[in-house]
């Protein structure tokens, strides 16, 4: 079946257009809207010698609950817009570092095949013992058994992300995009908290529960005791306090991992850059016939393995903006900013065409 390219931008369409969360959001909001219109509609044509009763009471509280809650029904439909934004780019994130963790076990197979047969070869030739033959075939079958890891990972992390874009289960995309990403330039930490304290989904949907437990403060509301509704009050308090605490940590442990993964893109960058300096020595080496192309003897240099070398290098790399990205989309989903930018990822394959014809 061939493969169907997909762009992280083409991913996040499909997802918006497919997934139901979205639309179970809307729906909740219309629900909250009609609540709230019916809970007006029964104060405004409440009877006037009727104020002050314990029905007016139960009414007018029932309203102001129906006002609060289409308030956070409104900013959940835009909460999950963001969440969805953060799934899927943490869904596709992890195909393509599963695709980069199997396409660099397949290059280490294919090294440690072509070992193998020179190993083979030096075996007949009685320049290796037959132990050391049986150890080259025992890491070709670990390495080739570790590809077959890799390749299982890789199908279902892609099982994750058509669950999410409302894909059929043999769905095959080719992952187009690469991360651009090296750093992530963020505000103060104590800024990013204070907004995080009122912005993340944990926070917001907790002063929602306490809203509601003080809007019935001044109302004598049957059933229901002044020291039940301190108590259901003091409870949401208490977990609004927690849902704080739990964004504050969250913010933090993301922020210090984010200036890590960064320190650690700027080291493999170099890592990377040594590599392609090496390869490009080692070529010229081999040219004038210094080293071989491959070489069995542990420790000495060869073409292959310089080449090898920079191919791993440019992985890890990869791999760490893909972390980077990821992590970024979840700290600003955290901090209640927008969850996408464009610029750290490459342009789909027909817009940077153009760019190229420009």
């Amino acid at each position: 079946m061939p493969q169907e390219p997909l762009s992280i931008q083409a991913a996040l369409d499909l997802a918006f257009k497919n997934n139901p969360e979205l639309r179970l959001a809307g729906l909740s909001v219309d629900k909250a809207q009609i609540q709230r219109d019916n809970a007006f509609d029964m104060v405004d044509h409440f009877p006037p010698m009727g104020l002050g009763t314990f029905v007016f009471n139960q009414v007018f509280n029932g309203y102001q609950q129906a006002e609060i809650g289409l308030n956070t029904a409104k900013k959940g439909e835009e909460a999950a817009g963001d969440k969805l934004t953060k799934d899927v780019i943490e869904a596709y994130t992890d195909a393509l570092t599963d695709y980069n963790n199997m396409k660099s076990m397949e290059m280490t197979v294919k090294n440690v095949r072509d070992l193998h047969k020179v190993s083979d070869v030096a075996s007949r030739t009685g320049f290796i013992s037959p132990y050391d033959l049986e150890s080259s075939s025992a890491g070709l079958q670990q390495a080739e058994e570790g590809y077959r890891a890799m390749q299982r990972a890789y199908e279902g992390s892609i099982a994750n992300l058509a669950s999410l874009l409302g894909q059929h289960p043999n769905w095959n995309p080719l992952l187009t995009s690469k991360p651009l990403i090296t750093n992530f330039e963020r505000g103060e930490l104590v800024n990013d908290i204070i907004l995080g304290s009122s912005e993340s989904v944990l926070v917001w949907t907790k002063k929602a529960l306490l809203d509601l437990e003080k809007s019935k403060e001044d109302w004598i509301l049957p059933g229901l005791t002044n020291e039940e509704k301190q108590i259901d009050k003091t409870t949401a308090e208490l977990n609004y306090e927690d849902a704080k605490r739990t964004a504050r940590l969250l913010i933090e442990q993301m922020y210090y991992g984010i200036d890590t993964i960064e320190g650690q893109i700027e080291m493999a960058e170099l890592v990377y850059k040594k590599a392609l300096k090496d390869e490009e020595v080692a070529r010229l080496k081999y040219e004038v016939g210094l080293i071989p192309k491959l070489s069995i003897v542990p420790g000495s240099e060869s073409l292959e393995a310089r080449v090898l070398d920079v191919s791993q290098a440019e992985i890890k790399l990869d791999n760490l903006k893909l972390q980077l990205a990821n992590l970024k989309s979840q700290y600003k989903f955290m901090i209640g900013e927008q969850v996408f930018a464009e610029a750290d990822w490459t342009a789909p394959p027909a817009l940077e065409d153009e760019a190229d014809k420009k």
